[in-house]
């Protein structure tokens, strides 16, 4: 199990990743909400690395923004590696 630092610095890259993608395809998080049908203000809490998504979460993100899950998920990888 991932201690509480380890925790904070995997959430931060998922949300780097997911704040990349969302601004290379010009989206607000407000169009991204509603193309997700997830709250603003939880993807805003995704993207500031408080939350943890769920793997619905990413499925419905990775849609609205057009690209496999895998992409979101290779994008956190590599902010985990920077």
């Amino acid at each position: 199990m991932a201690n509480h630092t380890e925790k904070s610095i995997e959430l931060l890259a998922f949300g780097r990743a997911l704040r990349k993608i969302r601004k290379e395809k010009k989206l607000t998080q407000d169009e991204l909400s509603v193309y997700s049908r997830v709250d603003r203000s939880y993807i805003s809490e995704l993207e500031n690395g408080e939350k943890a998504p769920s793997l619905l979460t990413i499925t419905a993100l990775a849609r609205a923004l057009q690209v496999k899950a895998s992409v979101l998920v290779e994008g956190y990888e590599r902010e985990l590696e920077e």
